[in-house]
C-alpha cells in the first residue's frame, strides 16, 4: 500500500520563476496520476488574482488500491498565496469521499501558521511559528509544485531547502528542490521546453519533476511510489517507461 495516498489514513489515515512577473490572467489546468503507467485518478485546478493575493481552488479525484480492495478517495483543496512573494496565506482541504467531510484548515498570521484539522467529528488545533522558507506542499495537491517553484530562485539556482509544512501533522519536513537544467518533452504540436527539477522530501521519498516555460507543472516521476503525474494533452503521448 502506498505511504503516498494513505498519508491521511496512515497519520490518523501561472506563474513564473523568482524575479518574473506573475500572469494576470486566470489559469485553469488538469493533470492525469499514474500508478505503474495505468491512469488513477486526476487533478483540475484554476487559479485567479484577487487583491493582493493567488487563489488556486482545485478538485482531486484518486482510486487507491492494496492489491485486494481499491477504494475512491476525492477532496476539494483552496490555496491562497501572496502575489508578491508567493508565501502562502491560507490553506483548505475537505475530503468529499466516504461521507465522513473531515477537513483542515491553515492561515498564516502574525509569524505564526496554524492549523484546525476535524477528523471523525472532533477538531484539534496546532500553532508554531512561521518559518521564513515555510511551504505548503501538500500529499496528492500536485498543482503546488507550482508554489514551490515560484519560491525557488533561479539567479542563485543549486540545491534550496524549504520547510514543507504538513497539515495532517501540524508540522513541517524539510524538502529540498535543484535544478537539473534544460530539455525537452514530447508534445502534440512538437517538442516542449521545459525545465527539470529533483525534488526531495528529506528521509521520505525523492523525484524529478519538469515545468513548462512559466514555471509550470508538466510532469512529476516518483519512483517510490510507482507514481507519475501528467499535465493531461501530454498523458496520451508519453512512453512512460521510455521517457523517463
Amino acid at each position: 500500500m502506498r505511504v503516498f495516498f494513505f498519508m491521511w489514513a496512515g497519520l490518523a489515515a501561472l506563474a513564473c520563476f523568482s524575479g518574473q512577473p506573475v500572469q494576470a490572467a486566470t489559469y485553469s489546468q488538469s493533470y492525469t496520476i499514474l500508478i505503474n503507467g495505468v491512469p488513477a485518478g486526476s487533478e483540475v485546478v484554476t487559479e485567479k488574482h484577487e487583491g493582493g493575493n493567488i487563489i488556486s481552488s482545485s478538485e482531486h479525484e484518486i482510486f487507491v488500491t492494496d492489491g485486494t480492495e481499491t477504494k475512491r478517495m476525492a477532496f476539494v483543496a483552496k490555496t491562497v498565496l501572496s502575489k508578491d512573494s508567493a508565501r502562502p496565506v491560507s490553506y483548505t482541504c475537505r475530503y468529499t469521499s466516504g461521507g465522513s467531510d473531515d477537513s483542515y484548515e491553515v492561515q498564516v498570521d502574525a509569524g505564526h501558521i496554524s492549523r484546525t484539522l476535524t477528523r471523525g467529528g472532533h477538531t484539534s488545533e496546532v500553532s508554531v511559528p512561521l518559518r521564513p522558507d515555510t511551504v505548503i506542499l501538500d500529499f496528492n495537491v500536485y498543482h503546488q509544485y507550482d508554489h514551490l517553484i515560484r519560491r525557488y530562485d533561479s539567479r542563485k539556482g543549486g540545491r534550496q531547502m524549504f520547510a514543507d509544512f504538513l497539515p495532517v501533522i501540524g508540522s513541517d519536513i524539510p524538502i529540498a528542490l535543484t535544478s537539473l537544467g534544460s530539455g525537452t518533452i514530447p508534445h502534440p504540436n512538437g517538442m516542449l521546453n521545459v525545465k527539470h527539477f529533483r525534488i526531495e522530501f528529506i528521509n521520505i521519498f525523492s523525484g524529478t519533476l519538469s515545468v513548462d516555460e512559466h514555471g509550470r507543472l508538466v510532469r512529476l516521476i516518483i519512483p517510490a511510489q510507482e507514481l507519475e503525474v501528467l499535465r493531461s494533452d501530454l498523458s496520451a503521448m508519453i512512453d512512460h517507461g521510455r521517457n523517463r
